[in-house]
C-alpha cells in the first residue's frame, strides 16, 4: 500500500491498513449495479478509515494532521462531520469494537494507541510498544491487539474495564521480526500476526497470549482469516505468493499471485478470496473450497481493498489512477468509479450500502453508494447478530435464522448484539422489547437455551425470527492423579551446585561469572608448545541466565561470559542440550564469548547449528559445544606477516583461528556449514599499549581480511571498527570460520584524480574489495559486465566460490565460474529464462539493483517498502519502462539510498552500469548491511 513518506520520520517506513469488515445485510439477488459518488473533507493525509456499523459513524486517521474525523451517514441522508479528534502523532491504522462503542488508532510516531469513547468522543492514551502499526479487535473477548513494529512485540489492551480511565494493557507478546499486519479468527480465538521482515506468521492464542511460528513467504504484509473454514491468507510482498494456512490442520501451502500483493480480504458468504497486487494492476481471485485462481484486471497501483458482503461486490482502491475498481464477485466483471487523489485505504458499511474511501494527497473521503431495488419495500432482515460468549454456528449470514452456540460451563449469562438493516425495523429479545446495542445478560442453565429474536418491519406485517440455541458445557470432573516419582534428572548434577552469584542481571541481557563455569589450564608442554584454558559452563547457570533475559526486548538478550588468561588457545564450552532448548524459547538470544583479544558472538538462532545437534539424538544429552579461539604465534604469524608484506599488505592485529566443534563420547566434528547466517566475532587491539601498531586503527585504509595458508592469498571480510579509550575492536561478519586478522593497505589509481567517485573506490581499493584495469589506472567510466558485478558482490559478502553454474554459457575453465556458481546458491542471481547467464554482457541499472536487492537479504538485511512501492517510483516519468520483476528492488535501492535516478525524473533501468558506478553501490551496499563503517 501507499502513503507519503513524510509520516512516521523515525524510521522512514510506511504501510498498510488494518480493515475491521462486519458481515450481514440484504441477499445478494436484491443487489443493482447502479452507483453514485461523492466527497468529503478529512484531515491531512487520510491513511485509514474504519466503519462502525452500529452507529453508522466512520473513522478516518490522518496521519498528517495527527487526528481522527468522525463523519456519521445516515439512512437514506448524506454525510456530515461530528467531529475533529486530536489523537496522538501519526495515527497510521484504525479498529472500531462496534459492541462496545469503542475506536481504537494506532499513533505510530508516539508509541501510543488513543481510545475513543464512541457516545462522547472523549480519549485516553494507552503506551504500547515501539511504532505501533497495525491494530485488531477481537469483539467477542474485547481485547485488542496492537502490532509494533519496532520492538517486534504485540500488546493486548483489556477493552473491558468499565470507564475510560482505566484501559490497561495486559500483556505484550514478543513475535516476529518486524510485525507488520494482524487478524483475528474471533470463533477460535487466534490471533495472527505478519511480521514482514522475519518471513514468519506469529499464532497467538488467546486465552494463554502463548505463541508459535509458521514460515511463509518472502515479506508477509498482509493477512485474512476465512471465517468459514478459519483458514488464513498471507500475502507476501516479495515472493509474489499468498501462504495459506490451513484452519483445521495447520498445514501451509503456497499459491502464486501477481506481482507485490499488498492486500487481502475474505467475502465472509462466498469464501472467496481477493488479493491486490500492486505492480501487475490486477487482483488474484482465490476460491476458498478448492484454491483454484483466477486474475481480474483492475486500475494502476491497487493497494486496497473492501468487501461488501451483501451485495458480493468488491471495491478496489487504485493509488495510482485515482479511481476504484468494483468487482462483480459473481461474474468478475468489473466497472470503475472516480475517487480522490491517491485513494490509499477503504471500508464498507453494508447496512447502508455504502464504501467509504481514504483518498491521501486530496484530503478527502469519496463516498459511494450503490442503489438497491429493494430500499423502498418493507425490510425486516437483520445486518448482524453476535454474541459475548462463543461462536455462531453457522456463521451468520441474513438468510439464515438458526444458530447454535457452545460455552463453556463457566459461561452463566450471555449477551446478544443485533443490527437491523432498516433502522426503522423493531426487535424483541425473548419477548421483551429491545433496541439493539449489546443487551442486558441472559441467564444461562446447563445444558439447553433457547433465545428467540424477532423482528417486525415498519409496515407492521413483515416479520422474521432468529433462534440461537445456546448449549452450556456440564461442570468438568476434575481427577488429580497420584505424583509420580521424580526420574528427570536432565537438570541435576552431583558434581556443581551454582551459586546466587553464577550470574547477574545487566542492561545487554545477563552476564555469568566465573561461578558459572569449570575451568582447566594446560601447560605448554601439554599441548605441542601452546598454553590452552578451557571453560565448561554449567547447565544449571546457563538455564537460569535463559530464563532471566526471556522477554527483554531484542537488544537486550545477550549472554556475556568472559574468560580470563592469555593463554594462546581458549576454548569455551557449552551443553548441547541447552542450545536446541534455547533455540525455540530464547530464539533472539546470543552468547558473546570474550578474552583478552578477542571475542566470538554465537546465536541461538542458528539453523543449520540447530539441526546438527538433534541429528545426535540420544546422544545430544551428553554432546558439548565448543568455541575455540587460537592465537597464532612466532613462525606461524612470522610466515603469514611475510606473505602480505609481499601482497603489499601489512598486518596490524593478531592472527585469531576461530573454531566452532561438537564433542560427545570421545569424538570431535567441526562444525562448517553456517548456511545463510552471518556470525559476528571480533578482534581487539588497542595500539601503541599492546605495540601492534604506532597510531589508532584507521579504517578507511584497514580491513579484516581472511588468511588462506594454503594458497598465500588473503581475502576482505565484511568487518567494522570501534575505537574506545585508545582500544580499537574490529567486528567481522562471515558465513564460516577462519584465520582472520587485521591488515592495512593504501590503494590509489592515477585515473580517478578529481573523478566524483575516488575516495569511494579507493577505500574498496585499499579493503581489497575492486582491483584496477591495470597497476595504475582504474577506469571508472569503463563498462561493467555482469560478470564482474556478480564477482564484486560475492568478495564484498566474504563468501567462498561454489562449484560451476548450471549455465549454457559458463564453462568450468571461466574465471568467474566459481563467483557465478556462490551467487547462484546464495540466491542472488538466476540467470534467463533460456538457460544461458551472458556473463559478458553489460549489466543495466536495474540488473545491478536486483543482485543488490537479493545480496541485502541473503546478509538478512533487506529493504522494506511494503506498502510504498508505489510513491517511491511515482517521480520517474520512466518508470513503466522498470520490468516488472526489478520495480521492487529499484524502489529498494531508492529507499536505501544505495541507488538514485541519473535525474529527478529519470531511473534509465536500461541505461549501462560503469566500473565507477558499481563500485560506488557496492559500498553502500555494505554500509546498508552493516559490514562497514559509515
Amino acid at each position: 500500500m501507499n502513503v507519503q513518506t513524510t509520516p512516521l520520520l523515525r524510521y522512514g517506513l510506511v504501510g498498510m491498513i488494518v480493515f475491521l469488515l462486519l458481515a450481514g445485510g440484504l441477499p445478494v439477488s436484491q443487489v443493482s449495479a447502479a452507483a453514485s459518488s461523492t466527497n468529503v473533507a478529512a484531515g491531512r493525509g487520510p491513511h485509514a478509515v474504519a466503519v462502525n456499523p452500529v452507529t453508522s459513524r466512520i473513522y478516518v486517521a490522518n496521519a498528517d494532521s495527527d487526528s481522527v474525523t468522525v463523519l456519521e451517514d445516515t439512512y437514506g441522508g448524506g454525510v456530515v462531520t461530528v467531529a475533529n479528534i486530536d489523537v496522538g502523532t501519526t495515527p497510521y491504522a484504525l479498529a472500531v469494537n462496534p459492541v462496545t462503542n469503542k475506536i481504537y488508532v494506532a499513533n505510530a510516531d508516539s508509541d501510543t494507541v488513543t481510545v475513543i469513547d464512541g457516545v462522547t468522543n472523549n480519549t485516553i492514551e494507552v503506551d504500547v510498544g515501539i511504532l505501533p502499526f497495525a491494530v485488531a479487535v477481537n469483539t467477542v473477548t474485547n481485547k485488542i491487539y496492537v502490532a509494533n513494529l519496532g520492538s517486534d512485540t504485540v500488546t493486548v489492551i483489556d477493552g473491558a474495564t468499565a470507564d475510560m480511565d482505566t484501559e490497561a494493557v495486559t500483556a505484550t507478546i514478543q513475535v516476529g521480526e518486524s510485525p507488520f499486519a494482524i487478524a483475528v479468527n474471533e470463533a477460535a480465538n487466534k490471533i495472527y500476526v505478519a511480521n514482514v521482515d522475519g518471513d514468519t506468521v506469529t499464532v497467538i492464542d488467546g486465552v494463554s497470549n502463548s505463541s508459535s511460528s509458521v514460515s511463509t513467504g518472502a515479506g508477509p504484509n498482509a493477512l485474512a482469516v476465512n471465517p468459514l473454514t478459519g483458514s488464513v491468507y498471507v500475502a507476501n510482498f516479495y515472493s509474489n505468493t499468498v501462504t495459506v494456512i490451513d484452519g483445521t490442520t495447520g498445514d501451509v501451502s503456497t499459491l502464486n499471485v501477481g506481482i507485490t500483493p499488498t492486500a487481502v480480504e475474505v467475502n465472509p458468504v462466498t469464501g472467496m478470496i481477493y488479493v491486490t497486487n500492486t505492480t501487475s494492476n490486477n487482483v488474484t481471485v482465490i476460491d476458498g473450497a478448492n484454491h483454484s485462481i483466477s486474475t481480474v484486471s483492475v486500475g494502476s497501483g491497487p493497494s486496497s481493498l473492501a468487501i461488501n458482503a451483501e451485495t458480493n461486490k468488491i471495491h478496489i482502491a487504485n493509488y495510482d489512477s485515482n479511481d476504484v475498481t468494483v468487482i462483480d464477485g459473481r461474474s468478475q466483471t468489473t466497472s470503475t468509479a472516480a475517487a480522490g487523489t491517491n485513494p490509499i485505504a477503504a471500508a464498507v458499511n453494508i447496512g447502508l450500502n455504502k464504501v467509504y474511501l481514504a483518498n491521501f494527497n486530496s484530503d478527502e473521503i469519496t463516498v459511494i453508494g450503490e442503489e438497491r431495488a429493494g430500499d423502498s419495500e418493507p425490510n425486516a432482515d437483520l445486518s448482524k447478530i453476535s454474541v459475548s460468549a462463543g461462536a455462531l454456528q453457522p456463521s451468520f449470514a441474513p438468510e439464515v435464522f438458526s444458530y447454535s452456540i457452545e460455552v463453556s460451563h463457566t459461561v452463566s449469562s450471555i449477551s446478544v448484539t443485533a443490527v437491523t438493516y432498516d433502522p426503522a425495523t423493531t426487535m424483541r429479545l425473548n419477548g421483551q422489547a429491545y433496541s439493539g446495542g449489546v443487551s442486558n445478560p441472559i441467564s444461562l442453565q446447563v445444558g439447553t437455551n433457547q433465545i428467540l429474536l424477532v423482528t417486525a418491519a415498519a409496515d407492521g406485517f413483515t416479520s422474521k425470527t432468529y433462534t440461537l440455541t445456546v448449549i452450556r458445557a456440564e461442570a468438568p470432573i476434575e481427577y488429580r492423579p497420584p505424583n509420580p516419582p521424580d526420574t528427570n534428572t536432565s537438570e541435576k548434577t552431583d558434581t556443581f551446585q551454582p551459586e546466587s552469584e553464577d550470574v547477574e542481571e545487566t542492561a545487554s541481557g545477563a552476564t555469568l561469572t566465573n561461578r558459572a563455569a569449570a575451568f582447566t589450564v594446560k601447560a605448554t608442554a601439554e599441548t605441542n608448545g601452546k598454553a590452552e584454558a578451557t571453560a565448561m559452563l554449567h547447565t544449571e547457570s546457563l538455564m537460569k541466565a535463559f530464563r532471566i533475559i526471556k522477554g527483554n526486548a531484542k537488544g537486550s538478550q545477550t549472554i556475556l561470559f568472559e574468560l580470563p588468561g592469555t593463554e594462546a588457545i581458549r576454548n569455551v564450552g557449552i551443553p548441547a542440550q541447552v542450545l536446541t532448548a534455547a533455540a525455540s524459547e530464547n530464539p533472539y538470544a546470543l552468547i558473546k564469548i570474550k578474552t583478552e583479544n578477542a571475542s566470538y558472538t554465537l546465536p541461538i538462532h542458528f539453523p543449520t547449528l540447530t539441526a546438527q545437534l538433534k541429528q545426535l539424538g540420544g546422544k545430544l544429552e551428553h554432546a558439548t559445544f565448543f568455541v575455540t579461539m587460537e592465537t597464532l604465534t612466532d613462525a606461524a604469524k612470522e610466515q603469514m606477516a611475510e606473505q602480505a608484506k609481499t601482497a603489499g599488505i601489512m598486518l596490524v592485529g593478531d592472527i585469531i583461528d576461530f573454531t566452532l566443534s561438537i564433542e560427545v563420547d570421545g569424538s570431535k566434528q567441526v562444525f562448517t556449514d553456517f548456511g545463510r547466517t552471518y556470525v559476528s566475532r571480533s578482534i581487539v587491539e588497542s595500539g601503541p599499549k599492546r605495540n601492534r601498531v604506532s597510531e589508532a586503527i584507521d579504517p578507511a585504509q584497514s580491513t579484516a581480511i581472511r588468511l588462506h595458508p594454503q594458497t598465500g592469498e588473503f581475502s576482505f571480510v565484511p568487518s567494522t571498527f570501534t575505537t574506545t579509550n585508545g582500544l580499537t575492536e574490529v567486528h567481522i561478519f562471515r558465513t564460516g570460520n577462519s584465520l582472520y586478522t587485521i591488515a592495512q593497505s593504501i590503494r590509489s589509481f592515477d585515473d580517478l584524480q578529481g573523478h566524483w567517485s575516488q575516495t569511494d573506490v579507493e577505500l574498496l581499493a585499499s579493503k581489497l574489495i575492486v582491483n584496477g584495469q591495470t597497476e595504475t589506472d582504474f577506469v571508472p567510466e569503463g563498462n561493467v559486465t555482469r560478470a564482474e558485478f556478480v564477482s564484486l558482490i560475492i568478495r564484498a559478502l566474504g563468501l567462498e566460490e561454489d562449484s560451476i553454474p548450471a549455465f549454457t554459457d559458463i564453462g568450468e575453465t571461466d574465471w568467474f565460474a566459481g563467483a557465478i556458481g556462490a551467487a547462484v546458491r546464495a540466491q542472488i542471481v538466476s540467470g534467463f529464462e533460456d538457460g544461458t547467464f551472458r556473463p559478458n554482457d553489460t549489466i543495466t541499472r536495474e540488473q545491478m539493483a536486483v543482485m543488490l536487492s537479493n545480496a541485502l537479504l541473503f546478509a538478512n538485511k533487506p529493504i522494506a517498502v511494503a506498502g510504498k512501492l508505489l510513491p517511491l517510483l511515482a517521480g520517474f516519468e520512466d518508470k513503466s519502462a522498470i520490468s516488472s520483476w526489478a520495480q521492487v528492488a529499484a524502489a529498494q535501492m531508492l529507499e536505501s539510498g544505495m541507488m538514485r535516478g541519473i535525474t529527478e525524473h529519470q531511473f534509465a533501468p536500461q541505461d549501462k552500469a560503469t566500473r565507477a558506478q558499481a563500485a560506488v553501490v557496492i559500498k553502500r551496499m555494505l554500509q546498508t548491511a552493516g559490514f562497514m563503517n559509515e
